[in-house]
């Protein structure tokens, strides 16, 4: 998606944090921007923030309600015609012990980490479809890629992000749809604090103001600038990245964490027809596909 201006972006969790970063990028240039997040003060924060823009409008919307996401994209076309870009930004977290996990907490993080992505696709992709050409962002975490200790449902939700997207990626790119995932580390944002958002169903006496937790409590000044991570968004979104590393401090992991994956996998095997069969047949599927992808992004070059 070579020339951004002019189109039209549907952003949640977009009045904060990395979602309002993505928004600032976004608008300078060009692209008109629907702002979604749960809380109407954040959003009028945001408001105050960005001043009078023409193309820019808000909206509250809960990510996990399937029906206020199908409304939030008929608003979405009625006001601009069009959505070219989804940014599945809104997150939570919380981070129990194995002692004291909830059903509740599960379903929480569950419904707005994974549900509110598949719901963000659900309600706009038919629209790009319709179009013949657009861009999905979603938002995982290096928690996406590395493990942690204590974070296996956050971890969850993240790593499904990523498995989600990369097959997306793979299935619209023929469609004229490119699809990236964005892994950011710490940043300035709302994260540590989205307990106080927990709806009242996924609460518990334990749980209603329980923090999101962590190894340790950062500085509330810790961590990159949102515009410097939706910079680096905005730019994926050009040149079709399918992966949209933000921190650098990650490196050195993650090399040891595909090395230990790449270490267990066992010695060359005599391997029967059916199965030989199968795995070429995906094979073939999955390199016409990236050609697909490849095509897509040269238009962007």
């Amino acid at each position: 998606m070579r020339n951004l201006s002019g189109k039209v972006a549907f952003v949640t969790g977009g009045a904060s944090g990395i979602g309002f970063g993505i928004v600032e990028a976004l608008i300078d240039r060009g692209v008109k921007v629907v702002i979604a997040d749960l809380r109407e003060d954040h959003l009028s924060e945001a408001r105050a923030r960005l001043g009078d823009h023409e193309g820019v409008m808000t909206m509250a919307v809960d990510v996990i309600d399937r029906t206020q996401m199908a409304d939030a994209a008929k608003r979405t076309l009625e006001a601009f015609g069009r959505c070219d870009i989804l940014v599945n930004n809104a997150g939570v977290g919380v981070n129990p012990s194995v002692d004291t996990t909830t059903y509740e907490d599960w379903d929480w993080v569950l419904s707005v980490n994974l549900g509110g992505p598949i719901n963000g696709i659900m309600a706009f992709l038919p629209a790009m479809l319709g179009q013949g050409e657009g861009h999905i962002v979603t938002t995982s975490s290096m928690a996406g890629l590395l493990p942690t200790v204590d974070n296996y449902i956050y971890a969850a939700t993240k790593y499904g992000v990523r498995g989600m997207s990369d097959s997306l990626r793979l299935s619209l790119a023929s469609r004229g749809i490119g699809v990236s995932v964005l892994y950011p580390g710490l940043t300035q944002s709302r994260m540590l604090a989205s307990g106080e958002n927990r709806q009242a169903r996924f609460r518990t006496e334990t749980s209603a103001t329980a923090p999101s937790g962590g190894p340790v409590e950062p500085p509330k000044d810790a961590g990159m600038d949102p515009r410097e991570v939706g910079e680096m968004v905005v730019e994926g979104i050009i040149q079709n990245r399918g992966y949209i590393i933000s921190h650098s401090e990650f490196r050195d992991e993650l090399t040891e964490h595909f090395n230990e994956i790449l270490a267990a996998c066992p010695p060359p095997q005599d391997i029967d027809p059916g199965r030989k069969m199968l795995e070429n047949a995906r094979r073939s599927q999955t390199a016409a596909a990236m050609r697909a992808v490849e095509a897509l992004t040269a238009r962007a070059s």
